[in-house]
């Protein structure tokens, strides 16, 4: 979970009341964010990542102004939409208010990064602290709701310096140049990839891609090359008065979330907010969703017993604005992104009524619950790798063709099992082997110590001829990194056999992935249930490992069977 750093004086100036070290500590992480006490008047603050309108002080200011019953209801935002003209771009960079900014967006990004979003935010006074905090939220929302800038990317820019209407188009690596951020010389598209550390750390997003997504002022100049860096000149600093919003991505209700969290921001801070045409469409739009509520169904599924006005009263606790009509329409702000059913709305009731006042109930259960005899034949095999030194995984279900094939020098099974409509690339295919995502856990953990070694006893998926056409399956995956051989791995095989009492065979053969005369198939009761090896020069290569890497993988069902 994404955490960020606050000033508790900054905080209690924005909520208007002094909030004591003990409410913080005790109370205030009901509301679904975890408040850890650095030092001084420095916190940690842990948030959950279906709260991205938190990651910020104004952010989490606005909230508990609501939960600490300081301000509460629907936070109003007033948009100014300036009537159109036909050519705003000479009214110059820093921009009166006669006409509304226009952004083109041009057929090309479509196949590359086809959604924008944008804003005019005025008359914003900025301090050091202020600039930090938007630095803070900028890159959160890019790690976590952006998922690595892939999802969504944010740029801020001084208007002072750029002129509208502006274009957002896709253009060859080597058409455009500008000084990016943190660079004292102006370089092309393929350069600022190869030479600038943000191009080097996000190339990975455009990696596939022939054109490259920019925003150009009528002049021509580049404010921002999507997602990987904005140009120096419109850097936002102290004497930044207007700042023009973009926000690009791959999915058009994020981008437009993230544009409405970040404008939100800057509202808290007396920033005046300007509408911009964006091919057509006037942005950003802050009007509230609004969500039909039955009293009766909040009662039902919560267990509480709420009068409509008790309801109306927890809601407005929890910033959103009510209507008692015969059912309740709930006004839901246009910031939160994490509301989609009646259930979101009643979590947020129970959180307002607060966890401490709820009676505990039995339930009416006649069953005790346990553990799956698969389950906890799982925790035997977990218990003897950790006993043996290696350290437990935790990694995704979800992962890529790039990670599960072709980095492992296999081709793809014609029976893997991919999402129908993935968000991202990097999520578009469920994993049907482990040994990948073991190898993404050594990659990222390059810069420390040798040796080190992994296990994971987890799920895959494999298709299947059944009315499902897939299963969940459970296999164990060990790795080992360092100043080691094939041996290693096949001693942690030999303290699975002791401790479970089985007796594996090996059998030669060889995997794509392995090294010649280094691989094993093991065989259980005449049955091969996995492999074991010591992983080829290529295919640590393409993990960027410079250590040997052996290891195996077994199928724990099939070998749970014939125990």
């Amino acid at each position: 979970m994404p955490h960020i750093q606050i000033n508790k004086n900054e905080f209690n100036d924005l909520v208007g009341a002094k909030v004591t070290d003990k409410t913080l500590n005790e109370d205030a992480s009901f509301l679904g964010v975890h408040w850890n006490h650095v030092n001084e008047e420095k916190w940690d603050i842990e948030v959950y990542p279906n709260r991205p309108d938190l990651l910020s002080v104004e952010g989490l200011a606005r909230a508990y102004k609501g939960y600490f019953d300081q301000e509460t209801g629907l936070r109003e935002f007033e948009v100014n939409v300036p009537e159109s003209q036909e050519d705003n771009d000479e009214e110059g960079g820093s921009g009166s208010n006669k006409g509304v900014v226009k952004v083109e967006k041009e057929d090309s990004v479509d196949d590359v990064r086809p959604y924008i979003g944008c804003a005019v935010v005025r008359n914003v006074e900025l301090n050091e602290k202020m600039i930090n905090g938007l630095i803070q939220l900028q890159e959160k929302l890019h790690v976590s709701y952006g998922r690595r800038r892939d999802k969504l990317a944010i740029g801020l820019h001084d208007m002072s310096e750029i002129n509208p209407p502006f274009t957002y188009k896709a253009v060859a690596p080597g058409d455009e140049s500008f000084t990016p951020l943190d660079h004292d010389e102006e370089i092309d598209l393929a350069e600022i990839l190869a030479r600038h550390e943000k191009g080097q750390k996000y190339s990975w997003i455009l990696e596939d891609e022939d054109q490259y997504p920019i925003i150009v002022d009528s002049n021509g100049s580049v404010l921002s090359f999507p997602p990987i860096i904005n140009n120096q000149l419109t850097e936002v600093d102290q004497g930044t008065e207007n700042i023009f919003i973009d926000v690009t991505g791959k999915h058009k209700e994020t981008v437009e979330k993230a544009l409405n969290i970040i404008v939100a921001t800057l509202d808290e801070r007396g920033g005046e907010i300007e509408a911009v045409d964006v091919d057509g469409q006037i942005m950003p739009d802050l009007d509230p969703e609004v969500i039909e509520l039955n009293v009766d169904y909040v009662n039902s599924v919560s267990g509480l017993d709420l009068s409509p006005d008790e309801v109306k009263d927890r809601l407005e606790k929890m910033r959103y604005g009510v209507d008692i009509r015969e059912n309740l329409k709930v006004k839901v702000p246009a910031y939160r992104t994490d509301v989609m059913h009646q259930y979101d709305l009643i979590e947020d009731i129970v959180i307002a009524h607060g966890y401490n006042n709820i009676d505990p109930v039995m339930p009416e259960v006649d069953q005790d619950g346990g553990l799956t005899s698969i389950s906890r034949f799982s925790d035997e095999v977990r218990d003897t790798l950790l006993r043996s030194g290696a350290i437990e995984a935790n990694t995704y279900v979800l992962t890529n063709e790039k990670a599960l094939f072709e980095k492992m020098e296999l081709d793809k099974s014609e029976d893997q099992v991919d999402l129908e409509n993935p968000m991202t690339r990097e999520y578009s295919t469920v994993r049907s082997w482990l040994t990948p995502s073991l190898f993404q856990v050594l990659e990222e953990n390059k810069h420390n110590s040798y040796p080190q070694r992994f296990f994971e006893v987890e799920d895959v998926v494999e298709k299947t001829d059944n009315y499902k056409g897939s299963e969940n399956v459970k296999k164990l995956a060990y790795l080992a990194a360092g100043d080691i051989d094939y041996n290693d791995a096949r001693k942690k095989l030999q303290s699975l056999e002791r401790d479970l009492g089985i007796d594996l065979k090996l059998q030669k053969d060889y995997q794509p992935f392995h090294k010649h005369a280094r691989s094993a198939n093991i065989l259980f009761e005449g049955e091969q249930i996995g492999f074991i090896g010591e992983f080829s020069e290529t295919v640590r290569n393409n993990w960027e490992l410079e250590t040997p890497v052996a290891g195996f993988e077994l199928n724990v069902e099939k070998l749970k069977e014939k125990i």
